[in-house]
Order: C-alpha cells, then structure tokens, then sequence
C-alpha cells in the first residue's frame, strides 16, 4: 500500500525545502514501517504561523512547528480508499532556521506528533526525542530538539 504525502508552499522561497519534505515524506513512512497513510505538510511565512498560533493555541507568537491530527475516521477523497489521513503540518522554514532548527528535522518532529508521540511529561519526551535522534540517523538529518 503506498503512503501519500502533499507538500504545499505558500511563498516561492520555500520551493527548495518542499523538495527535501517530499524526499523525508517518502522515507520517513518507510523507516518507521508505516504503510498506507495519509498527510500534509504547509511551508507557510512566519506571519502566517503566527496567525495560525494564535488561533488555534492562544499564542501570540510565531512558532516552527505546528501539527494538526485529523478527525478520527475523516476521509479524503483525493486518497486511496485505505489510506488513514492522519493530519497536517505547518512548519515556518524561517523561523526554523533562525532557531537554529533544520526543517526536515520538524518534519521529523510533527509527523511524530501525528503518531500519537508527545514531549508533555518527561518520559514522553525522552522517548519522543530518542526516537527523533533514531530516525534522523537514518535519514541523514542533523536532530535539533524543539
């Protein structure tokens, strides 16, 4: 069953990273034994991250990652029938970049996040980021801890 990754850019800059979130979309699922899943990812500028912090967590900040899991159940229509959509992510590449983050590295990161992974206790976290650490080994990404 093959898995099934759209990247949408909102600004013409970030061209490039769609490019490498299109090639981390096709291993990561790989890697990580998964099969016939679903998901999005929105290069989008810091002001529209803000916007979307705000909105839905109350923030009135910027932020470089942000992942939304779908409804329980929700179908897409443009996917393959046993394809299980698991959400979205919106990652800020500039924002990204000047904390120091790589972007592929918060692809990592919230593709996790729509797994069920959290960093809310300290044990989540350790075994959250251990996994990250993992994961970026094989894909040849440097881990830069949110």
């Amino acid at each position: 069953m093959a898995n099934s990754v759209a990247v949408f850019v909102s600004r013409g800059k970030y061209r490039r990273d769609a490019r490498g979130m299109k090639s981390i979309g096709r291993k990561l699922p790989k890697v990580l034994k998964k099969d016939g899943i679903g998901l999005e990812v929105h290069l989008v500028s810091n002001p529209e991250m803000k916007a979307l912090n705000r909105r839905f967590r109350g923030k009135n900040r910027t932020t470089n990652v942000l992942s939304f899991n779908a409804e329980p159940g929700s179908a897409r229509p443009d996917l393959k029938k046993n394809t299980r959509y698991l959400g979205e992510i919106f990652l800020a590449p500039d924002c990204a970049r000047a904390r120091g983050n790589d972007p592929r590295f918060l692809f990592v990161h919230g593709f996790l996040h729509l797994l069920g992974y959290t960093h809310e206790g300290k044990r989540d976290r350790m075994k959250m980021e251990k996994l990250e650490e993992r994961l970026c080994k094989e894909l040849k990404i440097r881990p830069t801890h949110v």
